[in-house]
């Protein structure tokens, strides 16, 4: 096929110097011990990237177009070197990229064009920028290398440094069509509503482009007898009826199916897709969660916290403390324990209690399952997986406040005194200004940051706006943790 080149003009560019933070998926070529045989001024270097322009990868690819990305000017190498240029395309400012070797062709006047194809781009994109259809706008910038040919072996060395940028510019790509069609919203419909198309329930997600992001989800009381539904998008439930089309439904393969994870099915224009029907034996919190690219949906148990009864509280929950929970699956935090005890899915003993498996560090739902145990009256720092049915206890022997507001700076901790139940721990410290944390143990394994009203587990560093002579409290007797700095 003969190909046209898009994009040929001259704009000088300077070289320019990347940060230091960006990710690099991709191994940087390598090179000689001697260093390059140019400096980057000897090059003139021009991207020939069009702002403004679409770049229509389908149209371009449809008419064997090539897609001119950058011209250089540069001295002749002789018969054992030649030129190599790396583009560098990046969705987030050059925090991550991905990289590819353009085609290059000689000219006049030992100036050269660097070419790529409109399908190379577009597997890029896809696999990297997005699966959607929209237009969007993504960074280039280029690397330079010469590279020998000579029959001793292959040596490659950058023009500059391998931090030296050329051209740096905006694209504004159109990827090919896609077949893969996600709505902006998608809504259950069934028990939950009564099958009120109008009152359907939607899904929420991230608010992100869709084919960024396919994944919506929501939380639900499924009640027992047989929980039916099914999911509808955002065109159809607009309505306020029932669509007939393709992909105006979505639900299992076989009507009743009581799966609680599987392949989506989509009505395909002439046979609609069966209605799930979840059997639970009690009212449980599920959270639904369905990814349209991948055509998959879970229920999983929406837990919104355990409690830790046990022979520190007098085995009451109300009287425990609880680990809370972003996904429905991780918990952690803080509890007082001695001895035995459970972690259980509400404030009672009527919803599902976890105990110790056979095995050290499981977790059993059975209800004959045995006690879990904290060796040592102590706080504790506790984790539990209950989609892996995980748990782990870490013993909180110490608390201290570090930071280069504290006493010993970053170096080490100050220690605080725990209360009688190990829940509140104080001191008398004299502050500067600046931040502090605390740590247990004297060790990064577990730390605690955040605000004063809001202390979190891994949280941000706590402020101290004027020096003086504090007493610092910290309570992890109820969520949230807090914290006071009296003076």
């Amino acid at each position: 096929m003969k190909y046209k080149v898009l994009g040929l003009s001259i704009l000088l560019v300077a070289a320019f110097t990347a940060c230091d933070n960006y990710e690099e998926p991709n191994p940087q070529p390598q090179t000689n011990e001697q260093g390059s045989i140019l400096n980057a001024d000897e090059v003139a270097f021009n991207s020939i990237i069009t702002a403004g322009t679409v770049y229509d990868l389908q149209a371009l690819n449809d008419e064997g177009t090539l897609i001119g990305l950058a011209t250089f000017t540069a001295p002749e190498l002789g018969d054992y070197y030649d030129y190599k240029v790396y583009a560098q395309l990046s969705k987030d400012g050059f925090n991550t990229y991905r990289e590819f070797v353009c085609d290059l062709a000689e000219g006049e006047a030992n100036t050269y064009t660097a070419t790529i194809d409109a399908k190379t781009i577009q597997d890029i994109y896809v696999s990297y920028v997005s699966k959607g259809p929209k237009a969007k706008d993504v960074s280039f910038r280029f690397q330079l290398t010469t590279v020998s040919n000579g029959t001793g072996g292959s040596q490659e060395a950058y023009i500059g440094s391998p931090e030296t940028f050329f051209g740096q510019s905006v694209m504004t790509i159109k990827p090919f069509p896609s077949d893969l069609v996600i709505e902006e919203a998608y809504y259950l419909i069934g028990t939950a509503c009564d099958w009120d198309m109008t009152a359907a329930i939607k899904l929420s997600n991230s608010g992100i482009d869709p084919y960024d992001d396919p994944v919506f989800s929501a939380k639900f009381d499924v009640t027992p007898g047989g929980w039916w539904w099914k999911i509808v998008p955002q065109s159809v439930f607009e309505t306020g009826n029932w669509g007939s089309g393709p992909y105006s439904q979505f639900g299992v393969e076989e009507n009743g199916d009581e799966s609680f994870a599987g392949m989506l099915f989509a009505h395909d224009g002439a046979v609609e897709p069966g209605a799930g029907c979840l059997q639970v034996e009690a009212a449980t919190a599920y959270l639904l969660t369905i990814n349209m690219e991948e055509g998959v949906y879970e229920f999983s148990l929406a837990i919104e916290c355990l409690y830790t009864p046990g022979g520190s509280n007098g085995w009451s929950q109300t009287a425990s403390q609880i680990l809370t929970t972003t996904d429905y699956v991780n918990y952690g935090g803080c509890a007082h324990l001695n001895g035995e005890f459970k972690f259980t899915s509400a404030p009672d003993w009527a919803h599902i209690n976890y105990g110790a498996a056979a095995e050290e560090g499981k977790l059993s739902t059975d209800g004959g399952a045995g006690n879990l145990c904290a060796d040592v009256d102590g706080l504790y720092y506790v984790q539990a997986n209950i989609a892996a049915l995980t748990y782990s206890l870490y013993h909180i022997e110490s608390l201290g406040i570090i930071g280069n507001a504290t006493p010993n700076g970053w170096d080490a901790s100050t220690a605080l005194t725990p209360s009688e139940d190990f829940l509140v721990w104080s001191g008398t410290v004299a502050l500067t200004e600046g931040e502090f944390k605390f740590r247990a143990n004297d060790a990064w394994d577990i730390d605690f940051g955040g605000t004063l009203d809001n202390v979190t587990y891994k949280g941000a560093n706590i402020p101290v706006a004027e020096a003086g002579t504090y007493t610092i409290t910290v309570d992890f007797s109820t969520v949230p943790y807090t914290c006071t700095l009296s003076k």
